[in-house]
């Protein structure tokens, strides 16, 4: 009798949760200290269901500043467009990666809706968290072991020809 253990349930992690923790880890890069500052994000759901569009906006008193732009569609954009003097190769490569794998991320919104975060200044506790979910999300790739010198003699057995009798 076979043992089967049963499959990992995957639940997706709500875009707004994931969103909020790519800003939270980039706060410095976002409003560099700054203790008061708000970062806005927006997003567009299109007729698939799909994120279309990101827009990060950072408030310096009554001011909003647009701090990145990004579309999906092809032509548009290649990647995040930062602008107004802000740049995070870290926020850029997250943001891709979060649009890249959308399916990984649920959200509530209807076909053709628009949502809105602001987020405040991040607690230690918020960042730990942030942390801990950007890394469930997206895990380290596992390191491929090298060849040991037995499994490479083995391999070097079975490639060797046989004479020709």
């Amino acid at each position: 009798m076979k043992d089967e253990t049963p499959a990992k349930v995957c639940n997706p992690v709500p875009l707004d949760n994931i969103l909020t923790s790519a800003v939270v880890l980039n706060w410095d890069a976002l409003a560099p200290g700054s203790t008061t500052g708000i970062i806005k994000v927006e997003y567009h759901i299109g007729t698939d269901g799909s994120v279309e569009s990101l827009k990060l906006w950072a408030s310096a008193r009554e001011y909003w500043s647009l701090v990145c732009d990004y579309s999906t569609n092809l032509g548009w954009s290649d990647g995040p467009r930062f602008s107004n003097g802000y740049h995070s190769h870290r926020l850029g490569r997250l943001l891709q990666s979060i649009m890249m794998n959308q399916n990984l991320f649920r959200h509530d919104c209807s076909s053709n809706t628009n949502g809105t975060l602001e987020i405040g200044n991040p607690t230690a506790e918020e960042i730990a968290s942030a942390t801990l979910q950007l890394s469930e999300a997206f895990p380290p790739p596992v390191p491929r072991a090298a060849p040991t010198p037995r499994t490479a003699v083995a391999i070097e057995a079975t490639t060797e020809q046989a004479p020709a009798v």
